[in-house]
């Protein structure tokens, strides 16, 4: 999936110029209860401005006057560029650039560099939780042979009305030991469970 099917538009943001002050800033993020705006010049994305650097620049800078310093351009508090991103960019590639960086969003922008929105920590994990079936039941099963078993552990899975939402396999690091974590859906999960130890297959782990 890309990036631009859970991208919140610039049209439906609210966005700062960096000639407007800081005052106007911070009355819009407080207003609306955010965090921090981005900030774009024409259609261009530019960077993005938090409430609290404004406060942290002021305190850093305690001889001015609290008026005359919010009158400063937004301009000048742009703290971090945040690299902009395509609109064709896969979701796991964003939740890469999330899990390396401290950001509070990620721009996505055009071709021609045009400001197109942003993609938020909460679009991104929802649709990677909707995508992975968290929420669904889980049944982690320990094998050294992942090959062999598989296709089994999908049949009997099958043939007992589930379906399988998502499969993670993972090294246990012992004797050659490996999980399978399987999401599923199913009427009756339990049966599925007893359908699979019956088979011989060492169920580690069952969370409904």
């Amino acid at each position: 999936m890309r990036v631009r099917a859970i991208m919140t538009p610039a049209k439906e943001l609210t966005v700062l110029n960096p000639t407007d002050t800081a005052k106007h800033a911070i009355e819009l993020i407080e207003a609306n209860g955010f965090l921090s705006l981005p900030v774009a010049e024409g259609t261009n994305f530019v960077g993005f401005l938090s409430k609290q650097f404004i406060y942290d620049v002021y305190f850093k800078e305690r001889n001015q006057d609290i008026d005359a310093f919010l009158s400063k351009p937004v301009k000048d508090f742009i703290f971090d560029i945040v690299p902009p991103v395509s609109p064709d960019l896969q979701i796991e590639e964003a939740a890469d650039i999330f899990f390396k960086n401290k950001m509070r969003f990620i721009p996505v922008v055009g071709a021609q560099n045009e400001f197109l929105g942003i993609i938020t920590q909460n679009a991104l994990f929802g649709i990677l939780t909707k995508i992975y079936g968290l929420h669904d039941p889980k049944i982690s099963i320990l094998t050294d042979d992942f090959k062999g078993v598989l296709t089994k552990i999908a049949e009997t899975i099958s043939k007992n009305d589930g379906n399988i939402t998502n499969i993670a396999l993972l090294d246990t690091e012992v004797m050659g030991i490996q999980e399978i974590s399987i999401r599923l859906e199913g009427k009756d999960i339990d049966k599925i469970v007893k359908k699979l130890e019956e088979k011989g297959f060492k169920v580690r782990e069952f969370i409904r």
